[in-house]
């Protein structure tokens, strides 16, 4: 690397000079403001006659070099040389003398070469490089690119400035930058460590931005240009840029089988292909076949329309989580096998439905890991890529948090309350499993409460008076037998009109699943829970349910360290103070509990369920017990009684009529619960799932 105090223009002046910005930089962005900072800058220097600092231009020599011309690729600092020359066309196009117009063309603007490529000093983007012409040819157009934007911007602030247009020309030589040639020879790394830190227009860079560098990142332009043209700017047309760093990061957990931080993701991305020592080319040729998938499912555009409709309902459930297997799913059997394709796409929509309903403890992250490790067996051939593998590995999840939830818990949920969005989306599976089809888009349909959600005098009188309106409202407002699915266009003004009239609004709604509940001469309690029980098991039926596991849950290992995740109750030594606890797993029961201070009675009732004789026979010999002897108890202060005026603070026991203590910390807790089930000897087959 060398590195030079000079001017700008002694930088950009010169014979046979060509400054290529190379594809991966940002197009032209600077706006008026830092405009109008550069012109001040100026005007400042002519009336102080004192230097001003412009900044870094950093820069390589490139491969193309010739007799005619000197190719200086630039790194940093393109923003401001594409300014500078800006106003040095609005300085020329202003100047009266021609031969301050001519020197401009000559000096800085202009290549006397017959290479009719390189005719002008600086070639731009492709995307700015139409409207840099026009300016630099004296025929600026009247786009709205950033590049005539400017040019007109300047030649108003020019005129305002009240200088000679030969004055401020004169004047621009004060400009001063650090020339700084990386001289890379044959050794790119320098040049994108130098990428990866850039700033130039105070944003900063994408993994998009980082990643396009990387990808594209030649010795020569032609090469940098090609790589460019067949590839990253297909995969922007195809996906558009905004969506380039959410696709890459898609891409590399498909690749990776790991969860990508976005704050991470070029840095992974960057490792991961390091180290398989990929070529460039053949990432972009990969990436671009799978970014035609990704544009299928992003812009639900996938040109089989059953297929398509999946992908709807997909992306109606946010099941972004999923685009990794999506991506890999659509390469491995779109062309190939459609049917078995359409199969699992439909089995992921279920399994999604019931996991958005049923929202197992732990949420997005849990359910990342479980299609990761999916990703990774199908890839690794560990499975085979079918609808049996697919369905079996979604029902053995490694975390509870990560469960396909069965019939019991999806029925529990849906009679109690159900997320209005996807109560939709259910309602039509059960009516298109029922009927055969659904004519309407889910976007033109809505979910209307049968008891209102605002209820009128005459609900409240139909529900037997203000205080048990209160009581059936509160219960049953968002259960699934509730509510019901009618067109956009259905007048939200029938919602709290009395049963009669609405009744006779819903019968004429065109989904069967709606019209049926007119058969109800009442909507009182006892049909709303009838209906509440009826769809919910139609429900169940209408969605596939998981297989019946045959493998336990992961269990973490005993460490110094917490990490959330599963662990055995016979681990008392991985510390977890501050842990959240979120469920008991007994063989693959799951016990949703949410404190620790109920999580050594939620262990004493189930070993009492076990053996009530032994349980007896442990507490009545005190087996289990503190280390003290102050709550008026004749031996150690034990920590499970019939008598909850020994503890600090009891808990009932179920239904057993014992009490255990809840003043306890997350390790006490933990080893209490162990001594009882070693006395079991049944401590393996409990688990606990913190975070």
């Amino acid at each position: 690397m060398k590195a030079t105090e000079t001017t700008i223009l002694n930088f950009v002046g010169g014979l046979d000079k060509v400054f290529i910005i190379p594809p991966f930089q940002r197009n032209y962005e600077w706006n008026f403001e830092q405009c109008d900072e550069l012109f001040e800058d100026i005007i400042k220097s002519y009336q102080n006659k004192k230097a001003h600092y412009l900044g870094n231009i950093v820069y390589y020599v490139g491969k193309n070099n010739g007799a005619a011309y000197n190719e200086y690729i630039l790194v940093d600092g393109q923003q401001r040389v594409t300014t500078i020359l800006i106003l040095l066309c609005a300085l020329r196009d202003l100047a009266e003398e021609k031969s301050t117009a001519d020197s401009i063309n000559r000096r800085y603007l202009m290549n006397d070469t017959g290479d009719n490529r390189f005719r002008v000093r600086l070639k731009q983007t492709s995307y700015d490089a139409r409207s840099f012409l026009s300016i630099v040819d004296g025929m600026p157009s009247e786009s709205e690119n950033n590049i005539s934007k400017n040019y007109y911007h300047f030649i108003d602030l020019v005129k305002k400035s009240n200088i000679s247009p030969k004055e401020l020309y004169e004047t621009i030589p004060s400009l001063e930058i650090v020339d700084v040639n990386l001289q890379i020879h044959d050794d790119l790394s320098l040049v994108q460590t130098v990428f990866e830190k850039i700033n130039s227009t105070g944003k900063s860079l994408s993994p998009a931005d980082l990643i396009r560098n990387y990808l594209l990142l030649a010795k020569s332009s032609d090469e940098q240009e090609q790589l460019y043209r067949d590839y990253w700017v297909k995969i922007e047309q195809m996906i558009k840029n905004e969506n380039i760093s959410r696709f890459a990061r898609d891409y590399l957990i498909m690749n990776i089988f790991d969860d990508v931080p976005k704050m991470k993701i070029y840095k992974m991305f960057k490792e991961h292909f390091e180290a398989t020592k990929a070529h460039h080319i053949d990432i972009l040729k990969d990436m671009y076949k799978y970014a035609l998938y990704f544009a299928w499912i992003k812009y639900e555009s996938c040109p089989d329309e059953k297929i398509n409709e999946e992908i709807k309902r997909l992306n109606f459930l946010k099941s972004d989580d999923l685009y990794p297997l999506y991506l890999y799913l659509f390469n491995e059997l779109y062309a190939s096998d459609t049917e078995e394709l359409l199969r699992i796409l439909g089995l992921l929509c279920d399994f999604i439905i019931r996991y958005r309903i049923v929202s197992p403890a732990g949420g997005g992250g849990d359910l990342r890991t479980v299609i990761q490790q999916l990703l990774e067996n199908l890839s690794s051939g560990t499975i085979e890529l079918n609808y049996d593998s697919v369905h079996f590995e979604l029902s053995n999840s490694a975390s509870p948090s990560g469960r396909y939830p069965n019939d019991e818990e999806f029925m529990r949920v849906l009679t109690d309350a159900v997320n209005t969005s996807y109560a939709k989306i259910l309602l039509v599976k059960i009516e298109e499993y029922e009927k055969g089809s659904v004519s309407m888009p889910l976007d033109k349909i809505a979910i209307e409460h049968i008891m209102p959600q605002t209820l009128s005098d005459w609900w409240v009188e139909n529900f037997g008076g203000r205080e048990e309106a209160d009581r059936i409202y509160e219960t049953y407002i968002n259960c699934i037998g509730n509510l019901v699915p009618v067109s956009r266009d259905y007048n939200s003004q029938n919602s709290n009109k009395p049963w009669k009239y609405k009744s006779g609004k819903l019968k004429k709604v065109q989904f069967a699943i709606t019209s049926e509940v007119t058969d109800n001469s009442e909507w009182k309690e006892e049909n709303i829970k009838k209906r509440n029980i009826d769809i919910a098991e139609r429900a169940c039926r209408a969605t596939v349910s998981p297989l019946q596991r045959t493998r336990k849950y992961q269990t973490k290992s005993a460490s110094s360290e917490f990490v959330s995740g599963l662990y055995s109750v016979s681990d008392i030594t991985t510390p977890m103070n501050g842990a959240a606890l979120e469920s008991v797993i007994y063989d693959n029961e799951i016990i949703e509990v949410t404190a620790w201070r109920e999580f050594f009675a939620v262990i004493c009732e189930k070993a009492y369920s076990v053996n009530s004789k032994l349980f007896d026979e442990i507490v009545e010999e005190n087996k289990i017990h503190k280390a003290t002897m102050v709550r008026n108890y004749p031996h150690k202060d034990p920590v499970i009684s019939k008598d909850p005026s020994h503890f600090l603070t009891p808990v009932a026991v179920g239904d057993t009529g014992y009490y255990s203590e809840g003043a306890l910390s997350s390790n006490r807790s933990r080893m209490y619960a162990k001594q009882l089930l070693d006395l079991y000897g049944m401590t393996e087959r409990f688990q606990i799932s913190v975070s």
